[in-house]
């Protein structure tokens, strides 16, 4: 599935032969491996790809591999998301990094001007701290486990928002079945014009939900 995603991404906004393609958290890079056989071996393309991971074990694995399956240009640095610099990304996948990690690699690939970024979040604690709902809503917010599943949806929805206010069209969907993981919401954003009403939407539901500031907007401010 994530494989036909990406296609269908491809089709719809190709890449150049050569593209540098980062993906931030790759982990034991199951799906790092498969998109660089894909691009190359099926596509016919030459891409770079890097997988960024901060565990050192997973990271030598990972280069071992490939080495031995001779995918010349897929590697694996250990580092953090945040001290990644990229001269060039044409492409930025960050697939269930946890919580404000996906706002890092959201901002990284907005950063570089990335024409293609694709997301997975995960664990949503940011923004749950600060809501404080002083509407009709809070009736029903007042139950923790509808104010964590809020608290994922607005998180997710701003995430959009400031993709689209610093020039991405965004489309938020389930990527594979919940009975796979709960963890399938997918946010893909390809490049665009700016949304100039988007930021006038984010105030709005921060307002509603009594949130001071998303993660993100704070990494964007010197974008």
């Amino acid at each position: 599935k994530y494989i036909e995603i990406i296609n269908t991404l491809l089709q719809q906004s190709p890449l150049p032969p050569d593209a540098h393609i980062v993906d931030m958290g790759s982990g034991k890079g199951y799906l790092t491996f498969a998109l660089y056989d894909y691009l190359t071996n099926h596509l016919g393309l030459s891409p770079t790809v890097t997988g960024i991971e901060l565990r050192q074990n997973l990271v030598d694995f990972c280069n071992n591999l490939s080495q031995k399956a001779a995918f010349e240009n897929l590697h694996f640095i250990a580092q953090d998301i945040n001290d990644y610099q990229a001269k060039r990304t044409d492409m930025l996948i960050a697939l269930h990094a946890c919580d404000t990690a996906t706002d890092l690699a959201i901002a990284k690939g907005i950063q570089n001007q990335a024409a293609i970024i694709v997301v997975a979040p995960c664990c949503h604690k940011q923004i749950r701290g600060q809501m404080s709902c002083q509407t009709d809503l809070q009736a029903i917010l007042k139950h923790g486990i509808l104010e964590e599943r809020q608290a994922e949806l607005i998180t997710d929805g701003i995430r959009a928002l400031l993709m689209e206010a610093n020039g991405y069209k965004t489309k938020v969907f389930e990527f594979i079945s919940t009975e796979h993981t709960g963890k399938n919401l997918m946010i893909v954003g390809t490049k665009s014009k700016p949304n100039a009403e988007a930021l006038q939407k984010v105030e709005a539901i921060k307002k509603t939900f009594g949130i001071r500031e998303h993660y993100l907007e704070g990494l964007l401010e010197n974008n």
